[in-house]
């Protein structure tokens, strides 16, 4: 059986849903109690409980052979969140973990990032040290991102990312195939990092201009200023609005990307998928294809 976490959100959600199309025994857990309704997608099991109390992740993890770890978002406590279920799966003798976490964990400007690290280099670690199976997958910023349908409908395309600047991006389904892949391969992946890319590379304006030229509608960017970024549609980005951690990993996110950009290669999630990757194209058709 496998063991998918935070499996009610959206990265956990398409990995459930790309195991389950292949057949795989699927235990679910997050903290939502809504995750129930994975039961009617092909979920064995499912438990909903806090991941920062031990004898729930060990619950978890009995009977479990394999772990995709999904991380929760934005969480100060994210890195010892995968810490902790790390652990209790290697003492559960757990054969295989992999684990999403994020492209470029080394950049220490982004908060989020070096949370992740903290992760990868524990697993590093203790993997090494028990010749133990594990994978870490490393992915860009996910074409979901962009709200397709939300933009078409409200003409409207509001952001803190740079207009001109441009940013890579993979696609979800993308991401989750490389996941399932994988868990299906046994030891072929054991010790290895995968930095998944797609072929994307756009800036905003870009990517506006795609929506106008596919959708036929005007769209209109606002940019949200550092100063003004939590006054309009980002108020409660990542529950930034309640929390300092989430706040400030936010604004440490627009920072670096209005800076600097944001960027990877495609090479490896090509080479693993045994094909191309999906664009933005592929994805602005398939979304617009959804509200005819």
């Amino acid at each position: 059986m496998i063991l998918v976490t935070s499996a009610f959100g959206r990265v956990g959600h398409a990995v459930v849903r790309e195991l389950a199309q292949k057949g795989f025994e699927i235990r679910a857990t997050d903290i939502n109690p809504r995750t129930e309704e994975l039961l009617e997608e092909g979920v064995a099991e499912v438990l909903v409980g806090d991941a920062r109390d031990t004898a729930f992740v060990r619950r978890c993890m009995e009977g479990i052979e394999q772990v995709a770890y999904v991380p929760p978002v934005m969480l100060y406590d994210e890195d010892e969140l995968a810490i902790k279920a790390m652990d209790c799966a290697l003492e559960a003798g757990v054969r295989q973990f992999v684990q999403l976490s994020v492209c470029h964990p080394g950049l220490s400007h982004l908060l989020q990032h070096t949370k992740k690290l903290n992760a990868e280099e524990h697993l590093k670690m203790i993997g090494f040290q028990n010749d133990w199976n594990f994978t870490i997958l490393q992915p860009l910023h996910y074409l979901t991102n962009v709200p397709v349908q939300e933009i078409v409908r409200t003409g409207r395309y509001e952001n803190f990312k740079p207009l001109d600047r441009k940013l890579g991006y993979v696609d979800l389904t993308d991401v989750a195939e490389v996941t399932a892949k994988i868990l299906s391969e046994g030891d072929r992946h054991k010790f290895a990092s995968y930095e998944l890319c797609g072929s994307s590379y756009l800036s905003i304006r870009e990517i506006a201009d795609m929506l106008e030229r596919m959708s036929g509608r005007r769209i209109d960017l606002i940019w949200w200023d550092r100063a003004h970024l939590f006054d309009g549609a980002f108020h409660n980005f990542c529950n930034s609005a309640n929390d300092s951690y989430s706040r400030s990993a936010v604004l440490a996110m627009r920072d670096f990307y209005n800076d600097y950009g944001f960027a990877a290669n495609k090479n490896v999630l090509e080479w693993l998928l045994g094909r191309p990757s999906r664009t933005m194209e592929d994805y602005i058709r398939a979304e617009l294809d959804k509200m005819e």
